[in-house]
């Protein structure tokens, strides 16, 4: 595969890059009853739960919360 780049080329290493000095990624957001719902999520899945104002990724058998702590 190749990679994409989005506001300027992608480095080789990266399958997408986004660059941006005035706008941000804005990832799926969804309550935690709808993320939940999720059909067998792939490890790694990355999304906003709106229920608990938290990124949320699937570590392959759990969703976790990202935290600072």
């Amino acid at each position: 595969g190749g990679s994409v780049g989005v506001g300027s080329a992608a480095p080789a290493s990266a399958a997408l890059a986004v660059t941006s000095t005035t706008q941000g990624l804005l990832l799926p957001r969804m309550t935690a009853t709808q993320r939940d719902a999720i059909a067998s999520p792939a490890a790694g899945l990355v999304v906003y739960n709106s229920t608990s104002g938290k990124l949320n990724f699937y570590n392959g058998s759990a969703w976790e919360a990202v935290t600072s702590a």
